[in-house]
């Protein structure tokens, strides 16, 4: 990104809070409205919050950082540990929260052992409770989360990241996430790390059947893991902007000591073994998962590894889903079931990827790259003299383009409504809320803008939506579905 782009954006962002803080008439830039606009208080928007930005302590948990990709869904990682809003197959009506989806650490000096989830609750689940207090950092797409004060006898710190690089689609619209674990002992001692994650393809409402979710080990370079799947291709009632995910890859990327628990349900048992041993012990075979009218179920990996006092040991963590590419059959499909007179169903990265292998082999061979291309837009705004708040702001109000946007395979675009939250929205909503896409993703701005211009109505008056999420949307030569809308 140049560095007039960024001026640019700057420019543009930093007069929207200006004006907004003149407005007000406040000498602190509009600090109190910022902080108090989205917090509850008595179960009421508006409640007096002091927030230290950069580093949240104990914060609430309804939200957190977005993680995934434009166009691909995604999943909230949240201040308390949690995974919130998982939107990997629908981000208009993600899932609220997930208490199968959490990291676990294991401890062992002598005969002192310990097992605890990294999810700061009050609960004790699968054995393990949770723990008191977290530290948390979110800047889109970025989050860092740590444990101290929690009499934990190694810390962990967890960086989750995916890829936001300006002025490259490709790489801003993979659905993958990494989950960095930094583990520090204070003492010699054995150690374990688990990341558990529920099976979400087989929570999908939307197909007409829900058979043969299996589970079976994965490997790709460097990569151990597993894999859950859809054993037959999901086959929609209706074709949506809903992400047919049929793949999730859970993998650990360079370890050797990596044990499996391929799939469980809401029971202590399973746990067990982690518990005594830091590692499971089941068979790593093919696992039927969450079927239809059963309780979801969940599969886990856990690296177990020798740390010495003071070291520091690394674990990294992926997290991948995939969507096949559909194929729309006119002669079969019937009328009503897709929007015939526009933009197409699939994927941006169907553009270059046709299997959930090839992904995962570029993101692997790509990660670092795109990790650096990803922070360094943050790093003229965090090394400013603006204050933390405004900083916090200026970055994370970026979350909608994950979160909002719709990108198809062929690059077309359309936002929903943006519920004023963020910087992207609406047609009534570009003025005021669009310059983050506008300056970092031009290609897309061209897109949305060229849709618009195309579906003008004669009258001359310019459209609301150019689509609808659950129906489709137009592109230039097409129809759109919400004429006079």
């Amino acid at each position: 990104m140049s560095k007039r782009t960024f001026v640019s954006l700057a420019f543009c962002l930093a007069g929207i809070f200006a004006l907004y803080g003149q407005e007000e008439n406040q000498n602190n830039y509009g600090v109190d409205e910022a902080n108090t606009k989205f917090s509850l208080q008595s179960g009421v928007l508006g409640g007096e919050t002091n927030y230290t930005y950069l580093s949240l302590k104990d914060h609430e948990d309804v939200s957190g950082v977005p993680l995934g990709g434009i166009g691909v869904g995604n999943i909230n990682f949240a201040p308390s540990g949690k995974f919130t809003r998982i939107g990997m197959n629908n981000i208009h009506t993600p899932i609220k929260r997930s208490e199968h989806s959490f990291f676990s650490l294991w401890t062992r000096k002598g005969n002192e052992k310990e097992a605890v989830r990294l999810v700061r609750d009050n609960h004790v689940l699968y054995g393990m409770k949770g723990v008191e207090h977290t530290q948390y950092k979110g800047l889109f797409p970025t989050a860092e989360l740590s444990y101290a004060d929690n009499n934990l006898k190694v810390t962990p710190v967890i960086r989750a990241y995916s890829g936001l690089v300006p002025h490259n689609v490709k790489d801003s619209s993979l659905p993958v996430v990494w989950f960095e674990v930094d583990l520090i002992a204070q003492e010699d001692m054995e150690a374990a790390l688990a990341f558990s994650w529920e099976d979400f393809i087989g929570l999908f409402n939307d197909p007409k059947s829900l058979e043969g979710f299996d589970n079976e080990p994965y490997r790709m370079g460097s990569l151990k893991g597993l894999i859950q799947y859809a054993a037959d291709s999901l086959q929609p009632r209706k074709l949506t902007f809903q992400n047919y995910v049929n793949q999730v890859v859970i993998a650990v990327e360079e370890e050797k000591n990596v044990s499996y628990l391929p799939a469980y349900r809401s029971n202590s048992e399973a746990w067990d073994q982690f518990r005594n041993n830091g590692e499971f012990t089941s068979s790593l075979t093919k696992n039927v998962l969450t079927e239809q009218s059963q309780t979801s179920s969940a599969s886990a990996l856990a690296v177990k590894t020798q740390l010495k006092a003071g070291q520091k040991k690394t674990i990294r963590f992926m997290l991948a889903w995939y969507a096949p590419e559909l194929q729309i059959d006119a002669a079969a499909l019937p009328i009503g079931s897709y929007w015939p007179c526009g933009a197409d169903y699939n994927k941006y990265y169907h553009n270059y990827f046709n299997s959930m292998n090839s992904m995962v082999s570029y993101a692997v061979s790509n990660r670092a790259r795109i990790a650096r291309q990803t922070t360094e837009w943050q790093i003229p705004v965090l090394e400013s003299s603006l204050p933390d708040w405004y900083k916090f702001k200026l970055i994370n109000s970026g979350y909608v383009i994950y979160t909002n946007m719709v990108l198809t395979k062929g690059g077309d675009v359309m936002v929903n409504e943006g519920a004023m939250g963020g910087f992207a929205g609406t047609m009534d909503q570009r003025l005021s809320s669009h310059p983050f896409y506008q300056k970092f993703f031009t290609q897309l701005d061209r897109s949305e803008m060229d849709i618009f211009a195309d579906a003008m109505d004669p009258e001359g008056y310019i459209l609301h939506f150019i689509g609808h999420y659950y129906v489709g949307m137009g592109t230039v030569g097409g129809r759109v579905p919400t004429e006079k809308g």
